[in-house]
Formats: C-alpha cells, structure tokens, sequence
C-alpha cells in the first residue's frame, strides 16, 4: 500500500477507470438550462407570470449545480483505476478539485494486498429537509476491500482529508471558499475500506475484474434510520447526527438539528459542527 498524490498516479491507456457518468450529466444539464431559459422568455415576451416563478428557481438550481458538472470533465474525475498488478483508489471527492494538489489524496493497493471483497447494498431513511415531519429513502451501493496489509497511514490520510479547510478561490467579485462534505472511501474496520460506488462501470463490474486476484464474498444489506431522531435520547440523538454529518448528509444533520432543538439554522450548524470535531 502506498498513498500518492493524484499527479503521482500513472495513466496508462489499458487502465479500467471508473469515474462519474459524464455525458448524461451535462445533457441534463443544459436539458434544465434551456428549459429554464425558455421560461424566463415566454415570460418577459408574452407576459406570462408564471414563467417567472418555475423559470427562476430552476435558473437558479442550474447555477448551484454547474460546478458539478464542470467537476466531471475534470482530469481528476475518477474513482478507481485498475491495472494487472494494482487498484488506484481516490479518497478525495472529485468535486474538490480546487483542493491543493500537493498532499496524497489517492491509495495505491497491489491487488495482492485485497484479501475479499464485496458488495454492500445500503438503504437509509433520512428526514427530508424539504419537507417537515417527511422522510426521504437513499438506496446506496459500497464496495468493500479486506486487505492484508497495514492500514494505519490509509486511517490517518482518511482523517487528514476530512480535516482540511475550504480552499480559497479568488473571483472578480471576491474571494470564496467552498468544500463539499463528500468522502468517498472510508474505514470500516482496521482492515476494511469501503468505496461508496456511485460511478460507472458498475459495482459488479469491478467485482468481476477483481475475481481473478481475489475471493468475491456474498453480499450483504443493510438498512439505517434516520427519520426518529426525535424519539432517541440525547446522546443517541448526537450519536445520529455526528453520523450523518460523517456520511457527508451535512444539510439532513443540520435540518435535524434545527427540528431536534428548535434552534436557528446557525445555530443547528454550529451543534452540528461541533459534534464533528
């Protein structure tokens, strides 16, 4: 095992490379931007209200995803790599590509090293912030790797990731600082890291390029509920919310915190950041 940094990681052209649907991404896109433009000019030209209130909101929702998109033709837009003898894997979330290039952010394991490996299906019940007293249901898919080798400087990278501050970025407006709470690969175990798989090929996919190295063990289902945060103790009710903000569900652990405690949504942000530390 040896972690690098992401310029360190070789880009062979055999390599099997799993990384983020991109075409689709941007047809959506600009699907939702055209439709959002044609809103807004029914509504100037033929005085139509309406196309201000749908066209808006919906002008808006493809400004704050942009940088998803961008982030998708970004060179750094890969999850794993595989070639004959190694797995490259990118525990920095390829939405912070503006995050500095000079500390590792990618773990290099020789396939020799993947004791098993197998496939996790998740299904999670979370409050919906969007609306009161609702729930929402995430169905998700993991890849977990038991690997053989010493795992203590892969925890600690993990660690050191989820510690790092926004990186400034400088605009003609202003200066601004934005980090997305994604983490993409975590330890479950001292000897089990665990790849959240929502990229293309599929999970299956790579267990079956793996199956010739390693053993391919059943794969299991698990379930977590979120949504009674209000019937839990006090301390559960940290416990949960200390997990969700792990998870990366920054804004349903803030939305929670604000129901569990009746508080501003500053204040929910400030609980729940406190119980990240």
């Amino acid at each position: 095992m040896q972690l690098l940094r992401l310029a360190q990681v070789p880009d062979a052209g055999e390599d099997r490379v799993y990384r983020h649907p991109r075409l689709s991404t941007a047809l959506l896109w600009l699907s939702g931007a055209v439709m959002a433009a044609s809103l807004l000019a029914h509504a100037v030209v033929a005085k139509w209200p309406p196309g201000y209130v749908f066209g808006l909101p919906l002008l808006l929702l493809m400004l704050l995803t942009r940088r998803m998109v961008i982030a998708r033709f970004h060179p750094s837009n890969w999850l794993v790599r595989m070639n004959a003898t190694d797995i490259y894997i990118q525990y920095r979330s390829y939405l912070n590509y503006g995050m500095s290039a000079s500390a590792p952010s990618v773990v290099m394991v020789s396939l020799g090293e993947i004791a098993s490996a197998r496939l996790v299906k998740e299904r999670v019940e979370t409050p919906d912030p969007g609306k009161v007293g609702a729930t929402q249901v995430q169905s998700l898919r993991y890849v977990d790797l038991e690997l053989s080798g010493d795992t203590t400087e892969l925890a600690k990278a993990l660690q050191t990731e989820r510690d790092e501050p926004a990186p400034v970025e400088k605009h003609w407006y202003g200066s601004s600082a934005t980090l997305y709470r994604d983490y993409p690969v975590t330890m479950k175990g001292p000897k089990i890291v665990r790849i959240h798989w929502n990229v293309v090929p599929s999970a299956h996919a790579f267990l079956n390029a793996l199956r010739p190295y390693t053993a391919i063990v059943d794969p299991v289902s698990l379930r977590r509920d979120f949504s009674h945060l209000k019937s839990l103790s006090p301390e559960d009710q940290r416990t949960q919310l200390r997990e969700l903000a792990a998870r990366g569900d920054t804004v349903t652990a803030v939305d929670a915190a604000r129901q569990i405690y009746g508080c501003s949504l500053g204040q929910a942000k400030q609980i729940v950041d406190s119980l990240s530390c």
